[in-house]
């Protein structure tokens, strides 16, 4: 291996501090204050350069720990985050559980309610048109049903309409004898929603015509039951 390459270093000194370098270099065993002054310096270099590489493996090190915290520190907020969410979960498959149940328990009471008759239908609702059944419906059967069970048919040009006796009664009464008005805004107030709905229906069908002159509404409904 060659030798490094060395350069003069000229350095004055005082008496007293040569005489102080030359005592120590020569308790120490040194031949010459030279070699003493070199032995100093070296120490001194390399003392700097050790601490320099230790504080830079400290921050090195420093450094890689930090990572790795924040790596740790990382998957924790991962884990914290799928549990909040799993929790989230958890309460809203409890609300879906619990509305199952509550809808379960309304089904037996369900069960347990009578089906209604049709006619029992017809009394809640005064009047049944065919064009509001349902498709699958067997039309002649449900209408022959009514009729036997005391419905009042009405056949008009497009359909069948089923009547509550007791509703028809009152109907007549209304439009037939109270009734002295052409007026539509008049006779929704007397005849109803549901009256003036049938009334319409009849009055389309020319089943019943107002007269003018007596101001009052003549009777032709074609009743079958």
């Amino acid at each position: 291996m060659s030798e490094k390459k060395k350069r003069p270093l000229t350095v004055y000194l005082d008496e007293d501090l040569f005489s102080a370098l030359a005592f120590l270099s020569e308790k120490e065993g040194y031949p010459s204050i030279l070699d003493y002054v070199v032995k100093l310096i070296r120490e001194r270099v390399e003392g700097v350069e050790k601490g320099g590489l230790e504080d830079s493996m400290k921050a090195r090190i420093a450094r890689i720990v930090q990572d790795e915290l924040n790596k740790q520190l990382q998957v924790i907020e991962n884990l914290r985050r799928q549990v909040a969410e799993l929790y989230e979960r958890v309460d809203y498959l409890t609300s879906v559980v619990e509305e199952i149940k509550s809808r379960a328990a309304e089904i037996p009471e369900r069960r347990r309610e009578k089906r209604k008759t049709g006619i029992e239908r017809l009394r809640e609702e005064k009047v049944v048109f065919e064009s509001g059944l349902p498709k699958k419906l067997n039309r002649d059967a449900f209408f022959n049903y009514l009729r036997r069970e005391g419905a009042v048919i009405i056949e008009t040009s497009k359909e069948r309409i089923a009547v509550d006796p007791d509703f028809w009664e009152d109907f007549k009464t209304r439009l037939f004898e109270k009734v002295a008005t052409s007026n539509e805004d008049e006779l929704r107030r007397a005849l109803g929603d549901k009256g003036f709905m049938l009334f319409t229906k009849l009055r389309d069908d020319n089943q019943v015509i107002y007269d003018p002159v007596t101001k009052k509404w003549k009777n032709l409904v074609n009743v079958t039951g």
